[in-house]
């Protein structure tokens, strides 16, 4: 049974290990392209037999166990292009020479390390590889591998990148409105080299870089999630691990999302190296491959690795360029468009694209979509569209070709804003989108004199008639519709303190919808007394009884009685029990640590029992336990109203 059988299986210890054991049945794993016969190998395939089973790397990323790698080409330099000239012109001019004649000559006069090691070029990529990280994957907290040509390049690469980001902090401070937050993260921010020993003949700055790195425990810290906040974790901000040729297979790191490629990769190791980046982890949408050197063609040539064309494609379809996301991009964007186009709604594109005429048109349309969007299904739909559509964009940003989604991702995320503060729906949110399109759409939200941080306006608020005119923006509608969830909201947060008389201001609010539908100014006015009524709270108790003793009868009967009425005969004798109960719990549950001791609750639970037993009425005799355990449920809900009076006191002392 053989284990990453692509690599040692077809040469001397291969055949060795068979002809010791010529009639064993032969496993083996790989989770790499099987070997061509290129150079006399053979396929893997031939020496194992055919597939038992395939996982393919789309099954991976189907099943959410890895993620999908976007490919960005970055080859267009002049240096690059110079070197392809020279190699092309020294074939030319060399062709009658052996490899070993080829090789000595380069050697002499210098060929491609000379270009990949060269420090104004390194310098120039360093500025565009810092912009890209930057821009692109710092906002959501994620890091960068840099794979260079040698352990100089690997050193110059280091120094490159630390001029970057010290340049890039000059020039955000020179801004006239510097972003703070931005200038600490990039301070912030570390490299580390990670190369081998040379043994005792190598040079100084190889020495200086590896112990550098060891003295910073750089592979496990970069493994680590960003910590600004806690000094003894100074080194978690090394964001770019800078190798050459270690930790490029066989290295897990789900922090990071994107390799940066500056090395001639062949085969089953560019296409392990590549698939450090496609580790799964929270917000991580995709993995990202940013190449330097031009390795499409050698990704092709890796691909044909592959035997089968079904399994070609599967790798490109798990390795795509960047610009292959667009199409999901629109796809997504026209989905958002028809989900209110759908429930009616007109002039949605136009809004979405900023073409309306005028503010007015712009506040018509987005009251119409959140007037649609009262339907709970509805707003469910629309907030999983956008979090697709704004995941998407995420993944596009900064890049030009994310410009034209820009204005509709902003009103789209105003629209949800909207639609979470009419309807109080805590649950609207733009989950894990991403930092830059959060930033993107909170911007938005400031510049219109919305804070996105603040949450919906409160009933209980001394400004709520104030905001909620705000938010209306003149429409007795929205202004209706507001402060209808606003009170439904408050009853259901405060429902277990005082179940009966939260369950029946809900009723008095259906009512009124009911009674005055389409009615508008009138339902505005009756729900504002509605909404005195839910603020003041149960004031008083009735019947005879005092508040607390009200608000558990009125509970215990929904509960306990099978009609949730009580029998007329029994009221007297059932408002007796209760008095007697609220004397019974204010006089214990304020003793200190009440609710953290099972002992103390359930001496009083069974005190409870007791009076049950006393009472005349046999429903309440015969549902005894629920009845018990209910009146200590409201009990503990309405501790501070129980233990605030003069008797509860007394009780404490006691």
């Amino acid at each position: 049974m053989i284990d990453e059988a692509h690599r040692t299986q077809s040469s001397d210890l291969g055949d060795n290990l068979f002809e010791a054991f010529p009639n064993a049945a032969r496993i083996a794993f790989t989770g790499t392209p099987l070997i061509t016969e290129r150079h006399g190998e053979r396929k893997t395939h031939k020496r194992f037999g055919e597939y038992i089973d395939t996982y393919r790397l789309m099954d991976a990323v189907n099943d959410g166990a890895t993620l999908q790698i976007l490919y960005e080409g970055k080859t267009a330099d002049s240096a690059l292009s110079e070197k392809h000239a020279f190699d092309t012109a020294f074939e030319d001019l060399f062709r009658d020479r052996s490899d070993e004649e080829l090789l000595a000559i380069k050697k002499k006069y210098g060929a491609t390390g000379d270009i990949l090691e060269a420090e104004q070029r390194i310098n120039a990529i360093a500025r565009d590889l810092v912009a890209h990280y930057v821009d692109n994957i710092l906002p959501n907290g994620f890091k960068a591998q840099v794979v260079c040509h040698s352990k100089l390049a690997c050193v110059r690469y280091q120094a490159g990148i630390q001029a970057a980001l010290a340049a890039r902090v000059a020039e955000e401070e020179a801004r006239g409105t510097p972003d703070a937050e931005l200038i600490k993260r990039l301070r912030f921010l570390k490299t580390a080299v990670v190369i081998s020993s040379d043994g005792t003949n190598e040079p100084a700055y190889v020495t200086h870089a590896r112990k550098q790195a060891q003295r910073m425990n750089a592979v496990d810290n970069f493994c680590r999630s960003f910590d600004m906040d806690d000094p003894d974790k100074a080194n978690s901000g090394i964001a770019f691990l800078i190798v050459c040729d270690m930790l490029l297979t066989g290295f897990d790191a789900p922090i990071e999302q994107v390799m940066y490629i500056d090395k001639k990769l062949r085969e089953h190791t560019l296409l392990q190296a590549i698939a450090r980046t496609n580790r799964v982890k929270k917000g991580k949408k995709r993995g990202y491959v940013v190449d330097y050197i031009g390795l499409a063609n050698h990704l092709t040539e890796a691909l044909t690795v592959y035997a089968a064309t079904e399994e070609q494609q599967e790798l490109k379809d798990g390795l795509k360029n960047i610009t292959s996301e667009l199409p999901v991009l629109e796809e997504r964007y026209q989905r958002l468009l028809q989900h209110f186009a759908g429930m009616g709604v007109k002039g949605v594109e136009a809004f979405a694209t900023g073409r309306t005429p005028t503010q007015a048109t712009d506040a018509a349309v987005v009251h119409q979509a959140v007037t649609a969007l009262k339907d709970e299904r509805q707003r469910a739909d629309f907030e999983v569209y956008l979090e697709k559509f704004l995941t998407s964009l995420d993944i596009i940003l900064p890049g030009a070709q994310a410009q034209p989604y820009r204005v509709p991702a902003r009103r789209f995320g105003y629209i949800l804003q909207v639609a979470k503060e009419r309807y109080k729906d805590e649950s609207l949110n733009l989950g894990d989108a991403g930092e830059k399109v959060k930033a993107l759409i909170n911007e938005h939200l400031v510049s219109l004199g919305i804070n996105p941080k603040v949450p919906p306006v409160e009933l209980l608020s001394a400004d709520f008639m104030e905001q909620l005119s705000a938010h209306a923006g003149g429409s007795t509608e929205a202004k209706a519709s507001e402060m209808e969830h606003a009170i439904r909201k408050h009853c259901t947060v405060h429902h277990d303190e005082d179940p009966a008389f939260y369950k029946s201001l809900s009723e008095k609010v259906d009512a009124l919808i009911e009674r005055h539908k389409d009615e508008w100014d009138l339902l505005v006015e009756k729900l504002a007394e509605l909404r005195h009524e839910a603020v003041a709270g149960r004031q008083q108790g009735q019947d005879g009884m005092s508040k607390e003793a009200t608000a558990f009868f009125e509970h215990i009967v929904q509960v306990s009685f099978a009609s949730g009425k009580l029998p007329d005969a029994d009221r007297p004798a059932f408002r007796a029990f209760m008095e007697v109960v609220v004397d019974l719990l204010q006089d214990t549950i304020g003793s200190i640590d009440f609710w953290q001791n099972p002992d103390k609750q359930k001496r009083v639970r069974a005190l409870i029992k007791t009076e049950i037993a006393k009472t005349s009425i046999e429903e309440i005799k015969q549902n005894r336990e629920r009845v018990a355990v209910e009146i200590m449920k409201l009990a503990k809900n309405r501790h501070s109203e129980l233990t605030k009076g003069p008797k509860a006191r007394a009780g404490q002392e006691t």
